[in-house]
């Protein structure tokens, strides 16, 4: 008999399992129930594939979607792998050979939907043959919290009751919070089962929310600036993808579309183009994506408001499954919500399995999840915390990848001060001691007091060599220092800064060294040049291949957009601009803000305001915000809303901003 490795290598191809797939094959293989949360493209299939294959018997599938279960069973059948799935766009004699095939125990997987499994021809056949294993696939379908309920998952319990022995049970999801969790292992009476949870971080995500004046073309300048990469644009609407998917292609740009309302071949054809690379950018809704195994997706932008959190996380992560940096991009505007409000309310309209309470239950829950991910998209916290935290994971609260951390935050050359650091607690580890803290910076800030004189500290060649430095700024950075691994903090008894093995990378490699900080100051840039300037950068790169760093650093954009230099002597005047990049592309620039921006007397507001103003610290209240998303519908010029409201106009600007709502100058 094969081990669970020659079984994976044998018919998959892998050397070696990832994460906890091993502890969940044998787990299953041990006749152990078992609930597996599991990020999306971390090899969930596999988990219960691999069992299959192993066992004499039949291992029974459920899964929600007949695309996604043909998907899954034609590639099965490709890697030599018996298969098949019961579904109603099979013909009458396609289900009877798969019915044979399982009678004859030829068949190692079946895959059938939930509302199949009650049904009097199915029952029988697995009263007849050995079933192995149930997989229960998307298995926060089976509740009420869970972000796609389908009251036919309350069928399985039904199902396996009425089996003449209990298989081991596998439910697999990819987001469920401890709620959903919960509900899985009580409504599928989950037997002690293995519980594997496995970290909702996607580290090499970045999470950017955006609220463009003018989404499409915004759309074009995003896609420019990823000219080289493949990328999915989730839509909510089947009419959404139609129109973004006209106006892409009238652009220029390489793309498939994907919606319910297309014939299963034209969706396969579609799906087919963008998998193998024939088509770069796919238009979907949320019909796409299940089963998809898409390495090199690099980006994912919704191009409206999903559901729930659990929906954005799970399309959201199909970006970056090669492990590589990728951009998972939501652009925001009100009227999206009132798009979902109305599938809410319309959600369950034709299901006859729920009665009237339980339909009003559950779009009141779905109502919730859309405020969470209303505030979500609206939110000045972290992303990543904010998702993090919603499925109970704990994480920093700035993750310092985000658009918000990005924004919130800037970055200080330190190099210099942090060799001074470190050196000084060489200097000291030479003389065999250990300090803390407060006597390291005592020594840095040249503090003459009796402990540093006592103990000869005032002859360290560090000494006072950070004498106009804050005692603030010298525990900040020593406290980034240990946090980045270049000094570490130990006991003894006292807490005290030692060396380590990465010490020597800032002192002996000059490596730079950056601090970080809260910025007291927040840039509110409601530019229509800023936009313009940013759509003619991403044109250049499309045109040319190359990064938008390449072409102008974002901070030289912002200064560009407010100074709309006319001539390139007006360029070199900006410090952020390099010489190469004013000989390759100033004179495009400096032509496109003549021609686009300077003759078309575009009026234009850059503002920029400290948040500590005592005007931002005073609380604006609901009734206030309702007239500024009001003000907003209606276009009324900021200028107007000062007035009428009696705040400045930085502030109505700022409010605006935070709540995500259309600025009119």
């Amino acid at each position: 008999m094969l081990t669970p490795e020659q079984v994976l290598n044998k018919y998959f191809g892998y050397a070696s399992f990832r994460g906890q797939q091993k502890q969940i094959i044998d787990s299953l293989i041990n006749g152990q129930d078992v609930l597996a949360v599991m990020p999306t493209g971390s090899g969930k299939s596999i988990c219960y594939q691999v069992p299959a294959l192993m066992a004499s018997g039949l291992t029974v599938v459920i899964s929600p979607l007949i695309s996604l279960m043909k998907d899954q069973v034609n590639s099965l059948i490709k890697l030599g792998i018996s298969a098949g799935y019961l579904s109603s766009i099979l013909s009458a004699y396609e289900q009877k050979s798969v019915f044979a095939m399982a009678y004859s125990g030829k068949l190692k997987l079946l895959y059938v939907s939930p509302e199949r499994l009650t049904s009097d021809s199915f029952i029988s056949l697995c009263t007849s043959v050995r079933i192995a294993y149930v997989a229960v696939d998307e298995a926060h379908c089976i509740s009420e919290w869970g972000q796609d309920f389908r009251p036919s998952y309350g069928k399985i319990h039904e199902f396996l009751q009425a089996l003449p022995e209990r298989p081991p049970v596998g439910a697999f999801t990819a987001t469920a919070t401890k709620v959903v969790r919960n509900d899985i292992i009580n409504f599928l009476n989950l037997k002690n089962p293995l519980n594997v949870i496995s970290s909702f971080d996607r580290p090499n995500l970045t999470f950017i929310n955006e609220q463009p004046t003018n989404k499409s073309e915004h759309l074009i300048t995003i896609l420019n600036e990823r000219h080289d990469k493949s990328g999915i644009i989730y839509c909510t609407t089947r009419k959404t993808v139609d129109e973004v998917y006209t106006f892409l292609s009238a652009r220029g740009f390489s793309v498939s579309c994907y919606h319910a309302g297309m014939t299963y071949e034209n969706r396969k054809l579609e799906q087919d183009d963008f998998l193998h690379d024939k088509k770069q950018i796919m238009v979907a809704t949320n019909a796409f994506g299940m089963g998809i195994d898409k390495p090199n997706v690099s980006f994912v932008i919704h191009y409206q408001i999903p559901q729930n959190i659990e929906s954005y996380y799970q399309e959201a992560g199909r970006a970056g499954r090669d492990g590589n940096d990728a951009d998972c991009i939501l652009l925001f505007e009100p009227r999206d919500v009132k798009i979902c409000e109305f599938l809410i309310t319309h959600n369950y309209e034709d299901d006859n399995e729920l009665d009237p309470k339980t339909k009003l239950s559950i779009r009141k829950r779905d109502r919730k999840k859309l405020e969470i991910i209303t505030n979500y998209a609206q939110t000045n916290k972290c992303l990543r915390h904010s998702i993090l935290d919603y499925f109970g994971e704990k994480s920093n609260e700035n993750c310092m990848k985000c658009s918000n951390c990005l924004s919130r935050y800037e970055y200080e050359d330190a190099s210099i001060d942090a060799k001074k650091v470190i050196s000084c607690v060489f200097r000291l580890a030479q003389r065999k001691r250990n300090l803390g803290k407060t006597t390291i910076t005592e020594i840095l800030q040249g503090v003459e007091n009796d402990r540093i004189l006592q103990n000869n500290f005032n002859t360290i060649p560090t000494f006072g060599t950070m004498k106009a430095s804050s005692t603030k700024y010298i525990y900040k950075l020593i406290d980034s220092l240990v946090e980045n691994g270049y000094l570490q903090m130990a006991k003894n008894p006292y807490p005290v800064i030692m060396l380590c093995t990465k010490s020597g990378e800032i002192v002996c490699d000059e490596k730079t060294f950056f601090l970080s900080y809260l910025s007291d100051r927040t840039s509110i840039i409601c530019s229509t040049s800023y936009e313009k300037l940013r759509s003619c950068r991403s044109s250049i790169c499309a045109k040319l291949k190359i990064k938008p760093q390449d072409v102008l650093s974002d901070k030289a954009l912002e200064i560009v957009s407010k100074n709309l230099p006319v001539t390139l002597n007006d360029m070199k005047a900006i410090v952020e601009i390099s010489n190469s990049q004013i000989e390759f592309f100033g004179n495009i620039f400096v032509n496109y803000i003549k021609t686009h921006i300077k003759q078309n007397n575009t009026k234009d507001s850059y503002k920029k305001f400290s948040v500590n103003q005592t005007f931002l610290a005073k609380p604006w209240n609901q009734e206030e915000d309702n007239c500024l998303k009001e003000f907003s519908l209606q276009n009324i010029p900021v200028s107007e809303i000062s007035r009428l409201t009696g705040k400045p106009i930085s502030s109505v600007i700022a409010r605006m901003k935070l709540l995500c709502l259309k600025i009119t100058i």
